[in-house]
């Protein structure tokens, strides 16, 4: 009998053990929630806008010379963006907003102060750019900066190079509403990257590089001659080698479509 009695004590004891220690389980991770929704709020101060990638498909297929060119011959012309690049006309239009330093022939530039309240903090040292160019359909300022890579600032939304581009490198689709973009990132490469327009501004889908590298086994460094047939329909030449007498290239075409998968024909 007292062995019984002392089992039950056991089991009784060892259920109010368990007990305790899902009650102190339930108590700490309900304070975790707690904690989280204050990092929230600390963390929701206005902040540049970004991107919303969408989902496309790609098809990226090797092609011949000759079906490039074909093809080529068939496209629309592109045609660059206006932009304005006189040093004292910029002046005026972006004053207020860009503070310049004349550093002889060519502009510094001190600070900017976007439209939308916000001020550059660690995407550059200004202080080493140049101004090259101003895109006042996009509000976009284009700065050549150390190792003459790209840097670029959309002053309405406060939107920086990754997501701004090159717009002197811009290949624009036939309806407008897509373009392929580059950035040069001061050595040798361009990031590549496709755009669409949303309410009156370009967003980035797709980062063409890393599609490219990952379906192919490819480096994506240099293209050029790149050309769209339609809006979905994407072509340019991968620079192989450089040559005297001309240079070496592979030729692509990209079909975009909406969708979720990704896929390369070689």
């Amino acid at each position: 009998m007292r062995i019984k009695f002392l089992k039950k004590i056991s089991v009784i004891v060892f259920l109010s053990i368990v007990l305790l220690s899902c009650d102190q389980k339930v108590i700490t991770n309900s304070g975790v929630p707690s904690k989280a929704r204050q990092v929230s709020v600390a963390n929701e101060a206005p902040a540049p806008l970004k991107s919303r990638p969408q989902t496309i498909e790609l098809a990226i297929e090797k092609i011949s010379s000759a079906e490039f060119i074909s093809a080529k011959q068939r496209a629309k012309v592109n045609i660059p963006l206006e932009k304005i690049t006189d040093l004292k006309i910029v002046q005026g239009k972006l004053a207020g907003i860009v503070e310049f330093e004349e550093q002889g022939n060519y502009l510094g530039i001190k600070k900017i102060n976007f439209r939308n309240g916000h001020s550059v903090q660690n995407e550059v040292d200004l202080s080493e750019c140049a101004f090259v160019s101003y895109f006042p359909s996009e509000d976009v300022l284009l700065l050549e900066c150390g190792h003459t890579m790209d840097v670029s600032f959309d002053l309405s939304t406060g939107q920086t190079t990754y997501e701004v581009g090159n717009l002197n490198l811009v290949t624009i689709s036939p309806s407008g509403k897509y373009r392929l973009n580059k950035i040069f990132e001061g050595q040798e490469c361009y990031s590549h990257f496709i755009q669409v327009r949303d309410n009156g501004k370009f967003k980035k889908i797709a980062e063409l590089n890393d599609f490219f590298e990952k379906k192919t086994g490819k480096w994506l460094c240099v293209i050029e001659q790149e050309f769209w047939s339609d809006d979905s329909t994407l072509y340019f030449g991968l620079l192989t080698e450089y040559k005297e007498e001309g240079n070496e290239y592979e030729f692509y075409r990209v079909n975009m479509t909406n969708g979720s998968k990704i896929q390369v024909l070689l």
